[in-house]
This record gives structure tokens, sequence and C-alpha cells, in this order.
């Protein structure tokens, strides 16, 4: 590689890092954290009283229940484990 374009190369490097690093700062992503994980189970209504609850990596649905509330218990429950 001739020494004008390395030099060329070098500078084209340098202004792609600033340019990534304004555009950053911008938009906060600097010391900020990583987002978090999304759920590994989801509740889905099924009908007007059942609730299952899915993994969302196979889409199997790893139990049910009636209520809501419990639905979403047992969806945190399975998290856990």
């Amino acid at each position: 590689m001739n020494p004008s374009h390395r030099a060329y190369c070098d500078v084209a490097l340098a202004m792609h890092q600033r340019r990534n690093m304004s555009v950053a700062i911008s938009l906060g992503l600097v010391g900020s954290t990583q987002p978090k994980r999304a759920p590994r189970y989801r509740v889905i209504p099924v009908s007007g009283e059942f609730f299952h609850i899915v993994d969302a990596r196979t889409n199997k649905v790893k139990g049910f229940r009636r209520d809501h509330n419990a639905a979403c218990a047992y969806a945190r429950k399975l998290e856990q484990e």
C-alpha cells in the first residue's frame, strides 16, 4: 500500500470513529447500561377464560391457567428456574 493511500485510509478511519462517537453521545449511549433481556415466557389469551404460558424460544405451551394473574405468576416462576 502506498503511503498516500495509507494516510487516506487512516484519516477516513478516524473520521468514521469520530462520527460514531458523536452519534453515540447524542443518543445518550455512552455510559448507559445494556438493555434488559426479553422475557422467555409469554402469557397469551386463548379463549375467553384461559391463558397459555408459551416459551418464546420454542413456541411450545408450558402450562395454562384460568386466571391472568395466576398465569403471570406461573410465567415468573418459570423465568426464575
